[in-house]
């Protein structure tokens, strides 16, 4: 099982290496970037909630209501760990590398990683996790990003994933099925997702400033925290209440994926320091290829499964 996920790490990794090479040649400029990026964003991810929930929304309620909770008390826990660092650094860093230690490229590389553990279910389980995320994102993230202004409530409750999966969850319990070929039809743009969002990332990261990527020191101490010490406590937590060992791998692998892709963008959006997200992004995406798969022989030798 972890072999079978830390092969699809290294894929998703070869992926972003290839945008990155991508974009060197021309091939894949900022521009087409950010259109890819907005197909993601507004087609191809919504897609995967819809399908998801439809598929396994209505006979697992309490599965749904189990993965939000955990997604609310790692977001949450991540919060109160990210308000005691970074204290001696600029406001605007400060607020950034804050921002990136609580919120994780969950959605992207959570799903195809959940979807390798757990090829049946691995989808609902990452979609479920990813709902508090978003509510949280566009609330307490904004407001983190934004100096204490409200956060977008519009955005957090009304935007193409959210609606995705209510109108997945309304088709399950309905018991409303799609014609075969509409179904493999979005399922296959779905499957997008992921390969297109690894292009964009490394798009990001060849126009990136690499000299302020690479000596960003709390970019490296963000990356740690958020790779090694927040994963280690959710295992640690999911132990001593002995929760399920499934339930354990999916907290365990969404809390070890990488610093959001969309830190950057957003910190740029609410006046934060973008170049320090794209730091930590950058950072942690690389070492991520070596931490999530530490992360899965840890938990298999704690879980014993």
């Amino acid at each position: 099982m972890t072999a079978l996920v830390t092969k699809q790490v290294i894929s998703l990794f070869i992926i972003m290496i290839i945008g990155y090479l991508a974009s060197g040649i021309g091939f894949f400029d900022k521009r087409t970037a950010d259109g890819v990026s907005k197909l993601v964003v507004y087609v191809t991810n919504p897609l995967v909630i819809f399908m998801a929930f439809m598929q396994n929304g209505g006979g697992r309620m309490g599965e749904m209501v189990t993965i939000v909770g955990c997604s609310a008390a790692i977001h949450i826990v991540a919060t109160v760990l990210a308000s005691f660092l970074f204290k001696g650094r600029p406001a605007k860093e400060a607020k950034a590398l804050r921002f990136s230690l609580i919120f994780s490229n969950c959605g992207y590389m959570g799903y195809p990683l959940l979807s390798a553990m757990f090829p049946k279910n691995g989808m609902f389980y990452g979609a479920c996790y990813v709902l508090f995320f978003t509510v949280y994102m566009w609330t307490a993230g904004v407001f983190m990003l934004s100096s204490g202004k409200q956060g977008n409530i519009r955005k957090a409750f009304i935007n193409p994933g959210i609606l995705a999966a209510v109108l997945g969850l309304v088709f399950s319990w309905l018991g409303i099925g799609l014609p075969a070929a509409l179904s493999t039809a979005l399922s296959s743009t779905a499957n997008l997702t992921f390969p297109l969002a690894m292009l964009v990332l490394g798009c990001m990261l060849k126009n990136a400033p690499l000299g302020q990527l690479i000596g960003n020191t709390a970019a490296y101490v963000t990356a740690f925290v958020k790779l090694i010490l927040i994963p280690l406590g959710v295992l640690t937590v999911c132990g001593i209440f002995k929760v399920a060992a499934g339930t354990t791998y999916i907290c365990v692998i969404m809390a070890s994926t990488p610093v959001a892709a969309k830190a950057p963008l957003l910190a740029g959006n609410y006046g934060a320091d973008r170049n320090a997200s794209l730091a930590a992004v950058a950072i942690s995406t690389v070492a991520c290829v070596f931490t999530i798969p530490l992360m899965l022989w840890i938990t298999k030798a704690v879980v014993g499964v």
